[in-house]
């Protein structure tokens, strides 16, 4: 029995022998992992170095601070400690949230590159560890070089599961705007998810940025210094602008749906589309139909919020009930869109569908309802314009622009005559589905007029045209009162350059990438790409040109040709899209160069992005550090790519 005790005791002493051997080597791997990072980081950090070699070590960097926090050993250190080891180019935050599985643990990494490796653009990561106990450490890296730099977060555990919620601050021109990020924590991953934010209206003084599974973004209108902090109940953040009277909650339910609130001051405020009032969604559903519309709240006056409800809600729902109680297989949905919200105007617009079991296709559904809020009652089309010859022709003339580019011809298929009747009887519904989609209706935004008028289904059941308020002549105009409150912007349609034409003997027109189309500040337009030659070599140049060819607008010189020579043919795409959301289309182009060499030092072609911004005083411009991630990074090989990659900036050039 003895030999036996003593026999296990001696394995017993081998085998904690073996684990002392197998922890200290995990000691010393952990210490030697440590070191290596801080080595690589010295590099980074040291502009003596060459920009290749730093660039690299910068990929390695990110990639061996990911394994690193993994290991168990490195959630021993506290915040600080962690944050003083790496010579403070790390900001770290941890906190621990009690769930119904046990307690959580979750600590948010942000490292900043130097700029003088990654440029001004695109230079954070951030990193999340979690861990319920110190041997099960996960880490993630959900920041790839973006803009974003998380400064607080909060953790719940929903009806969806354990979701977490970023919040921080994007990097760009003018005052950091702030953003609010979605994850979920699917078995040991976590994932970013959409935010439904719903049809809340902000305030005037924000401006709310929202794509489908990225970030909302949340900026003041006026550039304003934005702050950021969680709510003392920890279901969401304040959000506060340091010149705004205005302060914005975003509150998180256990369905996962987002709130917006405001909360206004008590001190006077002269902006003159301050709200009184705010929005809130309802839902109607029965028998395959479901319409969402808008219900007004915190009007002071109850008589005329009941009122102005009562419309929103009739116009929502008007003869669609029809099919309520019906069983002939009628699915219909629609939802809705503010195009406009004031203290004297509030215009929504509707879109959805309509099947009928047995059709052929299902219909496009639109219809508008605008209310006069002074009033309580609606606004029609012929109360804001005389629907006569002289307002037919200036649609016609082509002041008119599509909402749908594809669909800017279409207008000049209606005689004179068809267009009188039908905007005449513009926002006058006649109580049936079928017969509302016959009909023409008219909505109001900041700066425009918009109209819909019925087409074909081939070409989408109905077409939207708007006129800038600007370009609708005081005696084309009625209600005189209901105009003055119409906020608008100065016509900004531009005159011939000096009534120079285009010299094509001069520069040559690349026809397959020259377009017709209609931007903000000039009106109907011709975009042309052309050749020219500048000190003996080829190179792109690009204008805008009126209907008889004189230049309107030289564009500046293209990115691609500082350095390298014009392919023939190589402009690959030209896209016209408002890239920073400013409500001005600005120029997307991609164009192929090389270093017009034949033979030993060659370069092969590659594409060159660039992007005209367009300003409110009817010019365009570029952003050289734009121009430059876009193309260092490889951003630039299609129109997406590069408005998936701004789409992440905050760029404002007015």
């Amino acid at each position: 029995m003895n030999g036996c005790t003593k026999g296990n005791d001696s394995s017993k002493a081998a085998t904690n022998h073996t684990r002392s051997l197998q922890n200290e080597a995990k000691t010393i791997s952990y210490s030697k992992k440590l070191d290596t990072l801080l080595e690589t980081l010295h590099i980074i950090n040291d502009e003596n170095m060459n920009s290749d070699v730093r660039q690299n070590k910068l990929q390695d960097f990110t990639q061996e601070l990911n394994l690193l926090l993994n290991e168990p050993k490195s959630v021993e250190m506290k915040d600080g400690e962690l944050v003083e080891k790496f010579d403070n180019n790390l900001t770290i935050l941890t906190k621990s949230f009690q769930l119904k599985s046990g307690r959580l643990n979750v600590r948010v990494v942000n490292y900043r590159a130097p700029k003088t490796v990654t440029g001004t653009i695109g230079d954070k990561y951030t990193f999340i560890q979690w861990w319920s106990t110190k041997r099960l450490v996960h880490a993630q890296m959900i920041e790839d070089g973006g803009p974003e730099l998380t400064t607080d977060f909060v953790v719940r555990d929903s009806d969806k599961g354990i979701q977490l919620w970023l919040g921080g601050y994007v990097s760009i021109y003018h005052p950091d705007p702030v953003f609010v990020d979605l994850w979920e924590l699917s078995g040991q991953k976590w994932t970013e998810k959409g935010i439904n934010v719903g049809k809340m209206k902000l305030p005037d003084a924000w401006e709310l940025n929202k794509d489908m599974n990225e970030p909302i973004i949340l900026e003041s209108r006026q550039h304003d210094s934005i702050g950021i902090e969680v709510l003392d109940h920890g279901d969401g953040f304040l959000i506060s602008s340091d010149d705004s009277e205005q302060n914005i909650i975003i509150e998180f339910s256990k369905s996962g749906e987002v709130r917006i609130d405001s909360e206004y001051s008590m001190a006077s405020n002269t902006h003159s589309e301050r709200q009184s009032y705010e929005l809130i969604q309802e839902e109607y559903s029965k028998n395959g139909m479901v319409i969402k519309y808008p219900q007004i709240i915190k009007l002071k006056d109850i008589a005329k919020q009941k009122s102005l409800n009562q419309i929103l809600k009739t116009d929502a729902l008007e003869g669609l009930q029809n099919y309520a109680d019906s069983n002939a297989g009628v699915h219909v949905e629609i939802d809705y869109e503010i195009k406009r919200q004031s203290e004297r105007f509030l215009s929504v617009q509707y879109t959805g569908i309509r099947y009928v079991k047995d059709a052929a296709y299902p219909s496009h559904m639109f219809y508008t309802t605008n209310l006069d809020m002074k009033q309580a009652s609606r606004i029609k089309l012929r109360d804001l314009v005389k629907v006569e010859k002289s307002f037919i022709e200036l649609i016609k003339s082509g002041k008119i622009t599509a909402v749908q580019p594809e669909q800017q011809g279409l207008i000049g298929d209606f005689t004179k005559d068809d267009l009188i009747q039908l905007l005449t009887n513009a926002d006058v519904t006649k109580g049936s589905p079928a017969e509302a989609e016959m009909e023409s209706f008219s909505y109001l935004t900041n700066d425009s007029l918009g109209m819909s008028v019925p087409m074909a289904h081939v070409v989408g059941d109905h077409a939207e045209y708007e006129i800038r308020f600007a370009q609708i002549p005081e005696n084309i105009r009625r209600n005189e009162e209901l105009w003055s409150e119409l906020s608008s912007v100065e016509d900004q349609s531009v005159s011939t350059v000096g009534g120079e034409k285009l010299n094509t003997d001069q520069y040559e027109i690349e026809e397959s990438q020259s377009f017709q189309t209609t931007l903000e500040g000039f009106g109907k337009v011709r975009f042309v790409s052309t050749y020219g030659y500048a000190e003996g070599f080829r190179k792109f140049f690009f204008f805008l040109l009126d209907d008889q060819g004189h230049i309107l607008y030289p564009f500046l010189d293209f990115y691609g040709n500082r350095e390298w020579v014009a392919r023939y043919g190589g402009v690959e795409a030209v896209a016209f899209k408002d890239v920073n959301k400013d409500g001005l289309k600005d120029v997307i182009i991609i164009a192929d160069v090389d270093n017009g060499i034949h033979g030993p030092g060659r370069v092969d072609q590659f594409p060159i992005a660039d992007i005209y911004f367009q300003k409110k005083n009817k010019t365009f411009t570029t952003l050289s550090a734009l121009d430059d991630a876009l193309n260092d990074q490889g951003h630039n090989q299609t129109i997406k790519d590069v408005i998936q990659y701004v789409s992440k900036q905050r760029i404002n050039v007015n």
